[in-house]
This record gives structure tokens, sequence and C-alpha cells, in this order.
């Protein structure tokens, strides 16, 4: 470059003085450009970068599991969801579930829509009965964020029994990791592995696996069946251990299998509170019920 501006400056006639002058100031000129095209090329990859990064972080926080809604009506489906309320996934926990997903993709989608698409569906197909339960767990580590999911959702859910004049009961409540896990463990919604589970304190011949297909609904009249059966008993043999308060009280049943620490005292929780939940939504729909009969 310097002997192509020497050449240049050679055939100009002009000071020697001046053409040095001159060719140092263009000089000067190339090397800013060039240093100026580096500095611009540089912030570009900086900035690339930085957008590489943050699509990476957003895309990992988007696609990362930060909660779970799981449905049993009898098809049963859990619902990944990411930090944003937004469902990832959608599974089936047995075939009716996975007759309900077959056509139907709720990805994408907030958990009280997703919730609200898959009962409507769940209704177009008869799952839900005029006596029947829908049941509804969250489990996530943020409690407001459980909170503000569970409000939604039971809006939903009512609002959609509502309009379709059912007296469904409702059960939406949240439930520990480990009551989560151990449903899982035996491919069951934390709603029916509780019910199980209670009902296996009363009649411990009561499997998972043979209990599994059968609705919640129908697991916990077992339930009642049987604790009618042992209380039958004790009035006929014991009174006096059942008045000193010694016999099986079934509205807080629990269990010692599987030992995980804090599900005996969450069964006994979804025994208590479940209930009066059922019975209220039962109750207000039933009176809407008759209402829009007269």
């Amino acid at each position: 470059m310097e002997s192509k501006l020497r050449g240049t400056f050679d055939k100009i006639h002009a000071d020697a003085d001046l053409k040095e002058r001159t060719a140092e100031y263009l000089r000067g000129e190339i090397g800013k450009r060039r240093r100026t095209s580096w500095m611009g090329r540089q912030r570009f990859a900086a900035a690339c970068a930085c957008l590489a990064l943050l699509l990476f972080v957003g895309g990992f926080a988007y696609f990362t599991p930060s909660a779970y809604v799981d449905m049993d009506v009898n098809p049963s489906i859990a619902l990944s969801l990411n930090r944003f309320g937004l469902v990832l996934e959608a599974s089936p926990y047995n075939d009716d579930g996975a007759a309900i997903l077959e056509n139907m993709d709720v990805r994408h989608k907030s958990c009280e829509q997703a919730v609200e698409l898959l009962l409507t569906e769940m209704l177009r197909q008869g799952y839900v009965k005029e006596d029947g339960l829908v049941s509804v767990t969250i489990q996530t580590e943020n409690d407001s964020a459980q909170e503000k999911m569970l409000g939604k959702i039971r809006a939903s859910v009512d609002t959609l029994l509502d309009s379709q004049h059912s007296t469904a009961s409702t059960d939406i409540f949240a439930v520990s990791e480990e009551v989560r896990d151990c449903a899982h463990d035996h491919n069951l919604s934390p709603a029916k592995y509780l019910a199980i589970t209670q009902l296996q304190e009363v009649d411990p011949s009561a499997s998972y696996d043979r209990c599994a297909e059968h609705s919640i609904s129908e697991i916990k009249e077992l339930t009642q069946e049987h604790c009618g059966g042992h209380h039958e008993e004790e009035d006929g043999g014991n009174r006096g251990t059942e008045e000193n308060g010694a016999g099986k009280d079934c509205g807080s049943v629990v269990t010692e299998s599987p030992a995980v620490s804090g599900i005996e005292e969450e069964t006994a929780g979804y025994t208590e509170g479940s209930h009066e939940n059922r019975q209220e939504g039962h109750h207000n729909r039933q009176g809407k019920k008759e209402h829009h009969q007269q």
C-alpha cells in the first residue's frame, strides 16, 4: 500500500514535504478505517454472542418443567408446565387418557386452558357422570404460583361444569413432590394414588394395580363400605372401645406404606379438605341444576 502511495505521489508535481504529509495523513485514515472495521466486527460478534446466550437461557427456561398438573376423571392425564404456566407435554396414565389425547394437542396452552379443553372432551365423550368426580392436583415448589394456578383451574372447571349443568363434584388441591413421585411409581395420578392408599388402610387386600382402572369415586365408595363394616363390628363387639375414641375414623385414614415422609399427614389432610370441597361443589351445582329444571 505504501509503495502504491509513493508511486502515485511521485507523479504529482508538488513540494516533497507536502507530499510526505499528505501520504502520512492518508496512511492514518486507512489505519483508522481498519481499526473501526475491526471494532465493528468485534461489536457485532459480541452482540451475536449475547443474543445466542439469551436465546439459550430463554429456551432452557421455556422447556424446563417447573410444575405439574394431573387430571383424573377416570381418563387420567398428566401435564408438565414450564415456569410461565404453559403446557410442555401431556401424557396419559391409562387407555382412556390416551383416547382423549389422541386427537388433541394442548401443548403451549396455559394450564387452565388445557384443563378446560381436556374436560370439555371428557364431557363430550360421556366420561363425566352426574354424580361423578373431577380431580385435579397441582405440584410445584412455588407457593405463590401454586395458589394462582389453583384459583384459575377451580374457576375454569366450575364455570365449565356449570355451563353444562353438571352436578359432578370437584377435587382440586395441591400435593407434595413425594406424593407425586410415589404415584408415578405406580403409574397413577396423585389423587387416585391417595384414594387407593386410604382404601388399603381399611382393606389390606386392595392393590394399586387392581384398583388402577377404577374411578376415584368408585374407590372412595369401596373405602366407605369397608369403613361401615368396621363400624358395625365395633358396635357389636366393643362399643366401649369406640366410645373411648379407639375406633377407626374413616375421615382421617392414614397409611404406613409406602414409608415416605409426610405422606401420612397429606393423606389425612386430603381426606378432610377434599371431602368438604366436593360436598360444597356438589351442593352448589346441585342447586343450580334444580333451578334450571324448574
